[in-house]
């Protein structure tokens, strides 16, 4: 690197993924990630302390993916399989098929520790290391906000300093590239590196705004992005006094404010620069979106993809033990309905963004927000149709849909 400053200062707060690899790098503690007013994490530093050294650019993720420096030892095309866990239990509690859980749980029994994120105080999600069953329960389930990572890089690097037993690290691409980059040769060896398909994090301030208007203000014992009772992906929250928020994961405001309209996500998200092939995991996980027929199931089935021998062979294990159902499949066929997995550039920021958040940071309630923002039906409609691949095919799959609808209603 020619300058040593922060690396922030290079890439600019708009590019930061909020990884927390820069803070795990900085040996002098100049560097800590914090929650901004937006609602995301990005770095403050402490320019007394910093001494330019520019470690924190060699760990930076984005900077080395820019200088091309992500993509070593990566299969020119990654192994695609559908999959499921065994465990009816296992794969009923998670967010597709199971498949983390069962690859955590071959870790463990090697002596090994799982690296993942769970629900935290006032539902703030949180990486932690995990070495009992318990700990690797809490980390199911989709968290579709940015997780505290804090030390963990650096639990990480002293587990493997001070053992020879194995790591499992879970995360989004990016903090999954961000530890890889701070990892020696001799430590990445006995780390397996495990992604998720990400869409991209929304706002955490936003989050907990929608969730303070679920129950009018009445605390949240419970809440599940992707609850499995209904047969559909199905959010559910339970309030202190047992009330109860069940609604399909596709009708929930928070949801379509986050994946429809992308009102809240972090800017870098619409162009990150990991969402595309090669994957920066060893394995990459995701819902099976378009899953052939034969393979359908109500229960969970998720993508898998393999991009390094290490991730292939841990699959190969977890199957010939038993734990997890396997089935080959075609990269074309995985990715059909699952864009994100090879395709950086998937959507463009609304300009309404900047004034939602702004409202936000003035005090305005989720509520308002959402009436004032969330784009009208007319709007949904004309910009689903410019941006649908077959116009014609979309008028009449639109007709159809509304004649059906007319159907049940006279029923």
């Amino acid at each position: 690197m020619t300058q040593r400053v922060p690396c922030i200062d290079v890439i600019g707060l708009a590019r930061c993924t909020g990884c927390f690899g820069c803070q795990s790098a900085c040996h002098v503690d100049a560097i800590k990630l914090l929650l901004d007013a937006d609602g995301f994490y990005k770095p403050l530093v402490d320019r007394n302390k910093c001494n330019e050294c520019g470690l924190c650019q060699l760990s930076c993720p984005v900077i080395l993916a820019q200088i091309g420096k992500l993509d070593a030892d990566r299969f020119r095309e990654p192994k695609a399989f559908a999959a499921w866990s065994k465990d009816e239990k296992v794969r009923l509690s998670s967010s597709s098929g199971g498949v983390f859980s069962e690859l955590a749980r071959q870790t463990l029994s090697a002596g090994g520790v799982v690296v993942g994120c769970v629900w935290g105080n006032g539902w703030t999600p949180e990486h932690i290391l995990a070495r009992t069953w318990s700990d690797v329960e809490r980390m199911r389930g989709s968290k579709y906000v940015p997780s505290k990572v804090g030390d963990v890089y650096r639990q990480v690097k002293d587990f493997l300093a001070m053992n020879d037993n194995p790591v499992l690290f879970s995360g989004t691409p990016c903090q999954v590239a961000a530890l890889e980059a701070l990892l020696r040769p001799e430590q990445r060896e006995r780390v397996l590196l495990v992604e998720f398909i990400c869409h991209g994090v929304p706002s955490l301030r936003v989050f907990h705004l929608y969730m303070h208007e679920l129950f009018g203000g009445e605390s949240v014992v419970s809440y599940t992005f992707r609850d499995k009772t209904l047969g559909v992906p199905t959010v559910l929250a339970t309030a202190a006094f047992r009330a109860q928020h069940l609604i399909p994961m596709s009708s929930d405001s928070f949801f379509q404010g986050f994946v429809c309209h992308h009102l809240y996500v972090m800017e870098v998200c619409s162009t990150c620069p990991f969402a595309c092939m090669p994957r920066r995991g060893d394995i990459t996980l995701g819902d099976f979106w378009g899953c052939p027929e034969q393979w359908q199931d109500k229960r969970g089935v998720s993508v898998v993809f393999a991009s390094t021998e290490k991730g292939m062979e841990a699959l190969q294990l977890t199957s010939k033990l038993g734990h997890v159902e396997l089935r080959i499949t075609e990269v074309a066929v995985a990715t059909l309905r699952n864009s994100r997995a090879v395709r950086s550039r998937g959507y463009s920021i609304p300009r309404a963004r900047r004034a939602f958040l702004d409202g936000m940071i003035k005090g305005a309630s989720f509520k308002r927000l959402r009436g004032k923002y969330f784009p009208r039906r007319l709007h949904l409609f004309w910009y689903s149709f410019l941006s649908s691949q077959s116009k014609w095919r979309f008028i009449v799959s639109f007709i159809v849909r509304r004649i059906r609808r007319i159907q049940k209603m006279k029923e």
